[in-house]
């Protein structure tokens, strides 16, 4: 499910969520599922923890795209582990989505200077 507006930047009902305007591509089926900003921002308690592993390749727009895992969210409301993912150098390309082995799954360390590792 997709929460944004389909590629313009989010305008989450929430401001007071921290990184709360990332631009997303269009929503494809077998896409990564963004959570929902009410997850993210609204009532309760959330336990945060830095990454287990920090390299993975996200299927977003219908591609895998080489990223970093900057945090790890688990919410009282939702059973399911939330990413911080980014998947790009410049302040849009990132996200939190939900963590699936099928949409979010580990790689190696990037080579070279280009890409995730040299963020």
């Amino acid at each position: 499910m997709n929460w944004d507006t389909g590629g313009a930047a989010s305008t989450p009902a929430d401001d007071r969520v921290p990184y709360s305007r990332p631009l997303h591509p269009v929503w494809v089926p077998g896409d990564a599922e963004q959570a929902p900003p009410q997850l993210m921002g609204g009532p309760g308690r959330s336990r945060d923890t830095e990454p287990r592993w920090r390299w993975v390749e996200i299927r977003i727009g219908g591609r895998w795209r080489p990223g970093r895992v900057e945090r790890w969210r688990l919410h009282e409301r939702d059973p399911r582990w939330v990413v911080l993912v980014r998947w790009g150098p410049d302040t849009l390309t990132w996200g939190w989505y939900f963590f699936d082995e099928l949409t979010v799954r580990r790689i190696q360390r990037p080579a070279g200077p280009a890409g995730p590792a040299a963020w």
